[in-house]
């Protein structure tokens, strides 16, 4: 095998395993179907305390971490308020916890 055949053969191992890699780490935590299930907590909690949800905007910042928003109206008025919110996964990839900014912290 001539010099650019193995360059371009080290090239594409370096390729695959890097995709592995990527692969690998995208399972490692939050999920498409485990950010909608906190989206989901998130929404059900607000409107227990009678807090109309507009939106929720979360995103993944790490495998087990995401940051995000959550846009609302108090009960009353027509004010659309913005929190700020993290939700983190446990290490045993099942656990989920998330939080907002307390009231005046990070309303927008």
């Amino acid at each position: 095998m001539n010099r650019i055949g193995k360059i371009v053969m080290l090239a594409g191992l370096a390729a695959v395993a890097y995709s592995g890699y990527a692969t690998y780490r995208g399972t490692q935590g939050f999920d498409p179907a485990s950010i909608d299930d906190v989206k989901k907590r998130m929404q059900n909690d607000f409107a227990a305390r009678n807090i109309t949800v507009v939106e929720i905007v979360m995103r993944r910042r790490a495998p087990r971490e995401l940051v995000g928003f959550v846009k609302f109206k108090q009960p009353g008025s027509d004010e659309i308020r913005q929190r700020d919110c993290t939700a983190t996964m446990a290490e045993d990839k099942v656990t989920t916890s998330w939080t907002c900014q307390p009231d005046g912290a990070a309303v927008r």
